[in-house]
């Protein structure tokens, strides 16, 4: 990567400003990771990013840099390490995803860390950002398993060196070598992760990768996982490969450790701006998650939650009859009183009335997890959206089928009669407004 004019990072920040968002999401986020107590973020860089995307990598990380918001990087070197132990004929091997590390192993770990965090901050650099790389004195640890040999257990993460460099106005980038009273220690990056971000509490904490996400049985990028809701159940699967519960566990473990509002991405390095600073966001959303109760009967403090969050996400007036059917109705709503679902039952096939999420709680992967609980319930399911409504994008994307008109758009799943289907999208077009 050479030296760039100051014209170039001009340009490329306002192309990834154009390809993101508008300028209203941008401001919106901004002030968000902006709060001053807390850290804004903490960014783990797999070795093959920085081996095969340090471009990307380098280019978002100075967009950060240039809108004011300072993350503090972690970087492993997996691939890096392994190239040099071939070179120079060392054997090595994993126990549990963990490298062994012998005497030989560690040094030269410690020498391809020290080039790798070099690499990254001259790259920073020469495109303008301030950038100062941390390769000591972060993580005390004790030895760990015996069988692993020279790998640290962390015990304690010093943060001084951390701060100091963040209060600087510079990007700390942080390699995971520790060490005890007598030795250098190796340290796997993910596990590093894990013990920096419960020292630091960041409002958010992603994890880079090439692939940028948690993909399905369909080789799909899944957006969102609300662990309370799908933890168990994804862990159970066939198709979420060794590599990915390994990643899941971590984030859970990070998760588990921070305030319920807050998150972890695993994204691409290109997509980094794009998830930080869109409520759509790219990759997949990792959120603790809040459990989701149903009420078949909604008594008036259930009614008065759900009018708040329905009013609040549509900007208007939920008619004052809408829980005159009320037998008929199924409200679906987090335990945090920020996203439900009313489904009506008062055809014979399930109608999603309402779908709102509070506009605050917009990119937090609310809305997706309240979803994946009432299609639980109803594998069968027709709704309506106005034709300028914004969430068009995700309907289309996870409907089976859709009629176009020029005020409304009717979506259904699990709809396969056309006689069924047609009376569908008629009681569908011909149902009052319930918000005015």
């Amino acid at each position: 990567m050479n030296s760039q004019s100051p014209l170039f990072i001009k340009d490329t920040i306002l192309k990834l400003l154009g390809a993101i968002g508008s300028e209203k999401e941008i401001k919106k986020y901004i002030e968000k990771y902006s709060s001053p107590e807390q850290r804004f973020a903490i960014i783990k860089v797999g070795g093959s990013v920085i081996q095969n995307d340090l471009d990307n990598l380098v280019t978002s990380l100075v967009f950060l840099d240039q809108v004011g918001l300072k993350p503090v990087i972690l970087h492993g070197a997996g691939p890096m390490l392994s190239a040099e132990l071939d070179n120079l004929g060392l054997d090595f091997s994993f126990i549990d995803g963990q490298r062994v590390t012998s005497p030989q192993v560690r040094d030269v770990a410690q020498r391809i860390f020290k080039q790798t965090n070099h690499q990254i901050v001259e790259a920073l650099e020469l495109l303008g950002a301030n950038a100062v790389g941390l390769t000591s004195d972060i993580f005390e640890c004790k030895i760990g398993k015996p069988e692993l040999g020279l790998v640290g257990e962390i015990a304690q993460v010093n943060l001084e060196s951390i701060n100091h460099a963040l209060e600087a106005g510079a990007i700390p980038v942080i390699a995971p070598i520790g060490a005890d009273d007598t030795e250098i220690l190796n340290i796997n990056a993910d596990i590093a992760s894990v013990e920096l971000v419960k020292a630091m509490n960041p409002y958010k904490v992603i994890f880079l990768s090439e692939i940028g996400g948690i993909f399905n049985q369909s080789n799909k990028l899944i957006e969102t996982i609300n662990l309370v809701l799908e933890y168990d159940d994804l862990m159970q699967q066939d198709w979420l490969h060794s590599g990915m519960k390994l990643k899941l566990e971590q984030v859970k473990t990070v998760l588990d450790h921070l305030p319920k509002t807050s998150s972890v991405s695993i994204t691409q390095p290109i997509n980094l701006p794009k998830e930080l600073f869109t409520d759509s966001g790219s990759g997949t959303l990792v959120k603790h998650g809040f459990k989701v109760d149903e009420f078949k009967q909604p008594d008036h403090q259930t009614q008065a939650h759900f009018k708040a969050i329905i009013e609040s996400s549509f900007d208007g007036k939920l008619v004052d009859n809408f829980f005159d059917k009320s037998d008929d109705l199924q409200i679906f709503m987090t335990a945090c009183k920020r996203a439900t679902i009313a489904i009506s039952n008062e055809f014979n096939i399930p109608y999603m009335d309402k779908f709102g999420v509070i506009p605050e709680a917009k990119g937090e992967g609310l809305g997706a997890g309240i979803w994946h609980e009432m299609r639980k319930t109803y594998p069968q399911v027709f709704w309506r959206s106005r034709s300028s409504n914004p969430i068009n994008k995700f309907y289309s994307s996870i409907c089976e089928g859709c009629q176009k008109n020029s005020d409304w758009h009717v979506f259904w799943i699990g709809i396969s009669d056309y006689t069924l289907l047609k009376d569908c999208i008629e009681y569908a077009l011909n149902k009052p407004k319930s918000v005015i």
